[in-house]
């Protein structure tokens, strides 16, 4: 999983995510991508502590072009890797589905 992270292609973009759940743990940790990718997102690590391998659900905020209207991509995955050098988790997506403020718009899992 983690070579398939590091082969597809990464887009350079700070987006706002929200972490939810790490392990059985539920949290709130509002976090911002630094690279985004199909395979899973590199985000600037959390206050909690959070370990290699943990399950985690997250949120990313897409930009749209409707005012007022916020689309969240909602993730789970797991750490892949730290990066002390970037202050960052790599994560994986591994189920996805995309939702709005109202009804669910699209489930892609």
């Amino acid at each position: 999983m983690m070579d398939d992270f590091k082969r597809s292609h990464h887009f350079n973009i700070s987006l706002p995510v929200q972490l939810t759940k790490a392990g059985a743990r539920s949290v709130s940790q509002s976090l911002t991508t630094q690279d985004v990718s199909a395979n899973g997102v590199l985000m600037n690590c959390p206050s909690i502590p959070i370990e290699i391998g943990q399950e985690v659900e997250y949120f990313v905020t897409l930009p749209t072009r409707t005012p007022n209207m916020a689309v969240r991509l909602r993730c789970l995955g797991h750490v892949l890797r730290r990066d002390p050098m970037l202050n960052a988790i790599a994560v994986s997506i591994e189920q996805h589905e995309f939702v709005s403020d109202g009804p669910l718009l699209r489930n892609i899992a």
